[in-house]
C-alpha cells in the first residue's frame, strides 16, 4: 500500500505514486516534501563518524582521517553508488574538502586520498564488526551510529562525531502506491507515521522526525529524546534532487576507479 524510499529512488518512481497531504503537511519542512504530495519525508538524520575511543583518536576534521592513527580503520556504510547513506557520506566529504552537494568530486577525490594511504577499509559495518574491532571508524547516519553504541555497551566503547560547522542530512521518504489494493487503509497508515505519537517513536530509534522543529514549538516532542541527539551543526545541508541526480551520475562514472 506504501513505499518507504531513498530521494533518489522516491524521484525515479513517482509514476507509481498516488498524492496524498496528511493532516500535519504544514509541519513538514518545504524541502522534505513534494509540493503536491506525491512524497514526503519520515525521519533522518547527519551523517557521522563513529569511533572507537580506545583505539583511535577523536577526529576533529574530516582530514584528521588521513593521518597514520586511522590507518586501516576508516570504513563506511556501503558503496555509495547503490547506498544512500555511503552516496550521503561522499556529498559530506565533498563539503568538507573544498566541494559540495553542486560538486561531489572533491568527495571522491577525498576517498581516493583516503585510500592511497592505506586507511580507507573496504568493509561494510556492523554491531559484530564494531565489536569484533574490524572497523573501529564507521561513516554512517547519526542514529544508526548512536544505535551501534546501544548494541556493543559493556564489549566496546563508541563515540559519535557530527562536525559542529556544516553537516549533510538526509531523510527517508513515504509515498502511497498509486496501485494500493487499500488505498483508504494506506491514508490511515500515512497519518499515523506524521501523528505526534509514531514521529516520537522514530525519535526513540534515534532518527530525526520530519516534523522535529514543529512539535518542539508546539512543546509536542519528547523533550528527553531530543535534547540526546547530537548538537545539530550550525549550517545544514541537503541536497535537491537535481544535485542527488548529478552526484549519482558523477559517482557512477567514478567511483570504482577512484577506491580500486
Amino acid at each position: 500500500d506504501v513505499f518507504d524510499l531513498g530521494l533518489a529512488v522516491a524521484m525515479a518512481s513517482t509514476d507509481h505514486f498516488a498524492p496524498y497531504q496528511v493532516q500535519t503537511w504544514a509541519d513538514i519542512p518545504d524541502a522534505l516534501k513534494e509540493a503536491s504530495g506525491l512524497y514526503y519525508a519520515d525521519y533522518g538524520g547527519y551523517v557521522s563518524i563513529g569511533y572507537d575511543p580506545d583505539v583511535v583518536p577523536e577526529p576533529t576534521s574530516l582530514r584528521d582521517l588521513l593521518k597514520p592513527e586511522y590507518r586501516g580503520a576508516v570504513t563506511i556504510n556501503g558503496d555509495p553508488t547503490e547506498s544512500g547513506v555511503a552516496f550521503a557520506t561522499v556529498a559530506f566529504a565533498a563539503l568538507h574538502n573544498g566541494g559540495g552537494v553542486d560538486d561531489f568530486q572533491p568527495g571522491i577525490d577525498f576517498f581516493a586520498e583516503l585510500n592511497q594511504a592505506g586507511n580507507f577499509l573496504k568493509l561494510n559495518p556492523t554491531p559484530a564488526t564494531i565489536a569484533s574491532g574490524e572497523t573501529p571508524v564507521v561513516f554512517d547516519w547519526d542514529y544508526l551510529n548512536v544505535g551501534y553504541g546501544n548494541q556493543v555497551e559493556g564489549q566496546r566503547n563508541w563515540e559519535v562525531v557530527v562536525f559542529p560547522d556544516v553537516g549533510l542530512a538526509g531523510y527517508y521518504y513515504m509515498a502511497i502506491n498509486a496501485d494500493a489494493p487499500n488505498p483508504a487503509a494506506a491514508r490511515l497508515w500515512m497519518e499515523f507515521i506524521y501523528s505526534d505519537e509514531v514521529q516520537n517513536l522514530f525519535l526513540k530509534g534515534g532518527s530525526r522526525p520530519a516534523r522535529a522543529e514543529a512539535m518542539a514549538d508546539a512543546g509536542t516532542i519528547d523533550a528527553e529524546l531530543y535534547d540526546a541527539l547530537p548538537p545539530v551543526p550550525a549550517e545544514t545541508v541537503v541536497p535537491t534532487p537535481e544535485q542527488s541526480e548529478a552526484g549519482s551520475k558523477l559517482l557512477s562514472e567514478k567511483w570504482a576507479t577512484a577506491v580500486q
